[in-house]
């Protein structure tokens, strides 16, 4: 898979974002059926991402504190508009969603794990957010060669510690920001993975299918980005080719259309 260009800039985070936090546990419930569907044989979880803040589940707020959690969806949700102190700007953004096996409530399909995620900008740059997360996620510093082609995917299943905290938004709603990630501590373990794991990379064969599986509104972000609409004018490209070779070859006829227009 080829390596999505590095962005040399800081990750914001602010609380605009929240709007769009209540459908984590909804793509996982939705993927579960994608899986059983396809029984298995035809999802490759195997892609690269080279490089909102949180839910709260069916009205239930992910618990404060800190929890075991695992890494279960990676989305590349690509280059968007996003407004910062009052600024817009280009921002080329990925998500990152955890499940937390060991906090769970009853969704309505029986008890199962609270999940949190969080938006940053896909962005290996040593003041970057995404930088100082995985860092201290992994437990180690990076050089900026080896934060430079690091994969994102890698961390697809991978376990942590996760810190959440309890803010209220200006509706005065309650909600968990996911502030920060660790390495468990020694003894700890964290239980196997409950939710099926998802990656959404723009690379990959299936991305349309996937695609599909997001809550409409992460559909919705992920095709205002440039990628998708990149992916869009490829496949424009392409069926104009195939209509124009199956026209040289006499296959079918041109024909214009301008001789149906009503003026």
């Amino acid at each position: 898979m080829g390596y999505f260009k590095r962005i040399n800039e800081q990750s914001d985070i602010h609380d605009s974002q929240l709007r769009h936090i209540e459908s984590d546990h909804e793509l996982a419930i939705k993927f579960e059926t994608y899986l059983n569907s396809f029984n298995n044989n035809q999802i490759n979880n195997n892609m690269s991402i080279i490089a909102q803040q949180t839910n709260s589940t069916g009205g239930q707020t992910v618990p404060a504190g800190t929890h075991v959690a695992r890494c279960y969806q990676i989305i590349h949700i690509g280059t968007i508009v996003d407004t910062y102190q009052g600024e817009e700007k280009l921002v080329n953004k990925v998500r990152l969603v955890f499940e937390l096996p060991l906090e769970t409530a009853d969704f309505g399909k029986g008890e199962q794990p609270f999940s949190i995620g969080r938006d940053f900008t896909l962005s290996m740059h040593e003041k970057s957010g995404l930088r100082a997360f995985v860092q201290s996620w992994l437990g180690k510093s990076m050089s900026d060669s080896d934060a430079s082609k690091f994969d994102i995917g890698t961390l697809l299943g991978k376990e942590a510690m996760v810190s959440v905290m309890h803010r209220t938004a200006n509706t005065g709603r309650t909600y968990a920001d996911l502030k920060g990630a660790s390495p468990l501590a020694k003894g700890m373990v964290c239980p196997p993975q409950v939710n099926s794991a998802f990656l959404l990379d723009y690379d990959s064969e299936d991305f349309d299918l996937r695609f599909k599986m997001l809550p409409e509104w992460l559909q919705n972000k992920v095709s205002s980005s440039a990628e998708f609409s990149q992916r869009l004018d490829r496949a424009a490209d392409q069926m104009n080719k195939a209509k124009a070779m199956l026209e040289q070859s006499g296959l079918t006829s041109s024909t214009d259309d301008t001789d149906d227009m009503p003026f």
